[in-house]
């Protein structure tokens, strides 16, 4: 079975190349080369499982050899052979030629027969999980497509039946307007949940229209709109502190995302008594580091600190006054780790929470670059 896996071998010293292609012969397909360069121009043209090459030759090391033959074969197994107790050389194996293993002059058969087989081992466990990773790729991908088709198709009903029932609630009277009132709040929880799994599947970012922005203040502005009945009939009031800067490049509807979730927390979390409710909206720019923290904070009920490092699990709910889904600040996790960001959750659990959002910049000359990162890490 093994014979099938093919193995190079580059050595300067003829002899030596003899003697391992005539040992292995009946196990593996060997090719032996004296020459680095003319190492390099096989493994350029041939795929080889297998690479193992001596670290002292004269037209490049066996660690330079490996540094570069990793660049054209990521996942063949790389072997450093060397008769010379070099230990800078291993450790240049390992940091830069990335190798699986490192043996020493004079090599026994039985201890190479063991390496390879190893070597072996390894190459297939990497090549199956990388078919494992591609089909759950694919998978993933599927499911964002029909996350995002059902988002859709879910919310024309939903915007009917409230529709419906404002109109019944005219024509209903006495103490059965409690049930529309109890209905409605029904079908607000659904339309919420529909909108989180629309933004999850908006991760996917092929149905997201790539729209960079520096006008941070107008993207809130929408944001606060959008929940003005639920801000005014809860008396919260709303303070904006906001930075911006025509260098400073961000996706919006990432950004909406982020600002969305985190805002309808700390609506929903108000201290109902509290006779002075707020959410306060804050963003510093960071010149040294070229990013923006967004940072919203409110006096509401708060998350008990213990919990906090699970808040952005997803479906997990740290109180019982919680009636959503749990899908809010997994969302925002979701977003930050994508743009290589970072969300990080301030409470007491008595004086209200923070929830303080670092973005890189999406410069212009790099936005396309981003973009194309992004699609790699959900694809």
């Amino acid at each position: 079975m093994a014979s099938k896996y093919k193995i190079l071998y580059v050595d300067d010293e003829v002899d030596n190349l003899n003697v391992l292609k005539l040992t292995f012969r009946n196990e593996f397909h060997v090719t032996v080369e004296s020459s680095p360069l003319k190492g390099l121009e096989l493994i350029r043209n041939e795929e080889f499982q297998i690479i193992v090459v001596d670290q002292r030759m004269p037209e490049m090391t066996g660690v330079e050899l490996l540094e570069e033959a990793m660049k054209i074969q990521k996942d063949a197994v790389r072997i450093l052979l060397t008769g010379y107790s070099d230990i800078q050389a291993t450790i240049n194996a390992v940091n830069k030629g990335k190798i699986f293993y490192y043996l020493s002059k004079p090599w026994k058969k039985e201890e190479v027969m063991g390496i390879l087989l190893k070597a072996i081992d390894h190459y297939e466990l990497t090549k199956k999980n990388k078919e494992l990773v591609l089909r759950l790729s694919r998978s993933v991908n599927e499911l964002q497509i029909f996350l995002y088709r059902a988002s859709h198709d879910l919310k024309a009903p939903i915007t009917s039946q409230l529709g419906l029932l404002n109109l019944l609630r005219d024509e209903v009277t006495g103490e059965s307007k409690i049930y529309i009132h109890k209905i409605e709040e029904v079908i607000s929880r659904l339309e919420k949940t529909i909108d989180k799994i629309r933004a999850l599947s908006d991760l996917g970012y092929d149905f997201v229209n790539k729209n960079y922005s520096t006008n941070l203040t107008k993207i809130i502005e929408a944001i606060l709109s959008k929940w003005q009945d639920q801000l005014h009939g809860k008396g919260i009031k709303v303070r904006l502190n906001i930075s911006s800067s025509s260098d400073f490049n961000f996706e919006v509807s990432l950004i909406e995302i982020i600002l969305d979730q985190v805002i309808e927390n700390s609506i929903h979390f108000v201290k109902p008594h509290e006779p002075e409710k707020w959410i306060e909206v804050n963003s510093v720019i960071k010149k040294e580091t070229d990013s923006m923290e967004i940072i919203v904070s409110d006096n509401g009920i708060g998350i008990d600190p213990k919990f906090i490092p699970e808040v952005t699990d997803p479906f997990f709910k740290g109180t019982t006054v919680s009636t959503g889904n749990g899908l809010g600040l997994y969302i925002v996790k979701r977003v930050c780790d994508l743009m290589q960001g970072k969300i990080e959750i301030f409470s007491d659990g008595i004086a209200g929470t923070t929830v303080k959002v670092t973005l890189p910049n999406l410069k212009a000359e790099a936005a396309n670059g981003m973009v194309s990162e992004l699609s790699v890490l959900k694809a």
